[in-house]
């Protein structure tokens, strides 16, 4: 059975509300831009940008009728087409969450008129606001009645899920988180089992989300790691044992595939897909397209730029995190762990310039010609082994759970509005760091397009 789903980040939506609530009791509009995901029987719709509709548009207004002027239409098909988007519909009503018929024959007459200005995969849905609630819609170009909403989903410092359509009955036991719940409630350890998790990287923070995760009543984890275990992984990737040390040298096996068996020791009914894969390639990184969340823990630039691309494209919240350690004869000189939200209102790792163009060039070389380039010194060496201390990255980790926790749970309320985290072992101090949007960034030109946009991915990886 198909289920259709709105995101939406919480600035756009209290945008758009605000729009079409202002003239209550009166009915008012806005349109909205949107891409699309597909994957499987489920389909997102992805609101990119709101769009005001002038007073002077709207040719009838008043508490029970709305009609705006063709000008209106022609500019919101002008956007539609110059952008390659479909478009949602919005409007609001007094009181009374139902759609009239004058609404669906005002929203049809709209629909039939947009779609061959727009890409046969763009979406055209509506949303219907009153005071107190919403509800929505989208309207497909095979059927000649539109189909509700089976939910919105509200992206900002945590996830409001609204729920359109009766959901089954969760089958969840919670007896085994009865101390979690007893901290954030039911419904907070169900929506916490409920969600899809992906993680990029199984070192040393990689590994200890995982496991996090899993003890806290998580049941469906995507693992994403090319590496295969080596010995020295013992002091610092959780679900390895001395075992795995031999078993490494005779098989060469992969890490994922160590962790998730761990995982499935902790909890036997929690769906795992190891994929050992880079994340640059289009297969693997497709993989993440219905996550709820992500964790992006890999040490490589180029995989970090795809999921951060993934993070706004997708509308996907990301929590991406790192350690970094120098010493000098023994001596840490310089211990430091950041942990960054990504998500539609906050700004990405470009942004942030964390991301560097010419590192990503270099992991993208064919390993023969990086080690010829880096003989010459025209390129940095990026195969060196840095220092790494089990207690820093698990303690990193475990700060990425807890906002994720957040997340699903609320916890922490507004104080939780965090966009990194910067952690200075050497003192024990802990700040908060902001950045401004570069509007010219990438996370700004590809936000909500989903699949209405490609992503910067390999089918395959030259040796």
């Amino acid at each position: 059975m198909s289920k259709y789903r709105l995101k939406i980040s919480r600035e756009d939506f209290d945008r758009l509300r605000h729009m079409v609530l202002i003239d209550l009791p009166d009915e008012a509009g806005a349109f909205a831009l949107a891409g699309i995901a597909e994957y499987g029987d489920e389909t997102d719709i992805l609101i990119r940008r709101p769009i005001s509709v002038p007073k002077h548009m709207m040719m009838v207004q008043n508490e029970y009728r709305l009609e705006v002027a063709p000008q209106a239409i022609n500019g919101l098909i002008a956007l539609c087409d110059a952008n390659q988007l479909g478009a949602v519909i919005c409007h609001s009503h007094p009181s009374g969450l139902r759609y009239s018929q004058s609404d669906d024959y005002g929203e049809g007459r709209i629909a039939d008129t947009l779609r061959p200005f727009i890409p046969a995969k763009a979406p055209i849905a509506s949303l219907l606001f009153t005071p107190d609630n919403v509800t929505g819609r989208i309207w497909l170009a095979d059927k000649s009645q539109p189909i509700n909403l089976d939910e919105i989903i509200v992206i900002g410092h945590h996830i409001q899920k609204i729920e359109l359509q009766k959901v089954p009955t969760d089958s969840t036991k919670l007896d085994l988180y009865d101390r979690q719940v007893r901290a954030f409630g039911k419904d907070g350890q169900l929506a916490i089992s409920r969600a899809k998790v992906g993680i990029i990287g199984l070192g040393g923070t990689g590994s200890p989300i995982a496991e996090q995760l899993v003890r806290l009543g998580v049941l469906d984890l995507i693992l994403i790691d090319p590496d295969k275990f080596s010995p020295t992984n013992l002091s610092r990737v959780y679900g390895s044992y001395y075992g795995s040390v031999r078993k490494s040298r005779l098989f060469s096996e992969h890490k994922v595939n160590l962790i998730a068996s761990n995982l499935r020791r902790i909890n036997p009914n929690v769906q795992i897909r190891a994929v050992h894969q880079n994340v640059v390639l289009s297969k693997t990184a497709s993989l993440l397209l219905d996550r709820d969340v992500l964790f992006l823990s890999t040490d490589e630039h180029w995989g970090r730029s795809i999921v951060n691309q993934i993070a706004y494209q997708y509308m996907i919240p990301t929590i991406n995190l790192g350690v970094r350690i120098s010493s000098d004869d023994g001596v840490i000189s310089h211990a430091i762990g950041a942990v960054d939200v990504l998500r539609p209102d906050k700004p990405c790792l470009w942004c942030k310039q964390f991301l560097r163009s010419e590192r990503i060039a270099a992991e993208s070389m064919p390993i023969e010609e990086r080690r010829h380039l880096l003989q010459q010194g025209y390129v940095e060496d990026i195969d060196s082994k840095t220092p790494a201390v089990i207690s820093f990255t698990t303690s990193v980790a475990s700060s990425a759970v807890s906002l994720f926790i957040h997340l699903f749970t609320n916890f922490m309320g507004d104080t939780g509005e965090i966009s990194r985290i910067r952690y200075d072992f050497l003192t024990g101090i802990s700040s908060r760091g902001t950045t401004n949007f570069d509007r010219n960034c990438i996370c700004q030109k590809v936000k909500g397009f989903g699949d209405l946009s490609s992503l910067p991915t390999l089918t395959m990886l030259a040796k």
